[in-house]
């Protein structure tokens, strides 16, 4: 409230109108998840010797994938079964096919609650490994 009152005592001194807007919390992940997210990329890379992109490919597939799936998230779960299709029948284009879709799977397609899970399993992942994301104070809140 006291920064609604100053900015609107600070718009009408200037004589400019001010306008607010409330609307619902959005549901796709925040910008403090995304930036923990590529933080860990990064502690994580080098503690593997590796590139945060490099890592970042490999999380998609081994977690977030796996939550779209079950979650039924836009069309991944068909795109999923028809990649699986490919492997039961041990066709020559899989890798090709399975290594482009996870190109294409996009962090920004996840919730908050989805991205909070896909961090909580990075995370869980990585200390089974001995690296111990470190995770700053102002971001704590972000996996939550």
């Amino acid at each position: 409230m006291s920064y609604l009152h100053t900015n609107y005592t600070q718009a009408n001194f200037e004589n400019k109108p001010l306008v607010v807007t409330i609307s619902p919390q959005e549901k796709d992940r925040s910008k403090a998840q995304n930036r923990l997210y590529w933080l860990w990329m990064a502690q994580w890379s080098k503690h593997q010797g590796t590139d945060k992109d490099y890592e970042h490919l490999l999380f998609k597939k081994k977690f977030l994938a796996r939550i779209y799936d079950r979650d039924d998230v836009g069309q991944y779960r068909n795109t999923f079964a028809a990649v699986r299709k490919l492997k039961e029948e041990q066709h020559s284009m899989y890798q090709q096919v399975a290594d482009g879709l996870n190109e294409l799977i996009s962090t920004k397609d996840a919730s908050i609650a989805q991205f909070t899970e896909y961090l909580n399993d990075i995370h869980a992942f990585c200390l089974k490994q001995g690296c111990y994301l470190e995770t700053p104070d102002d971001l704590m809140y972000a996996l939550g």
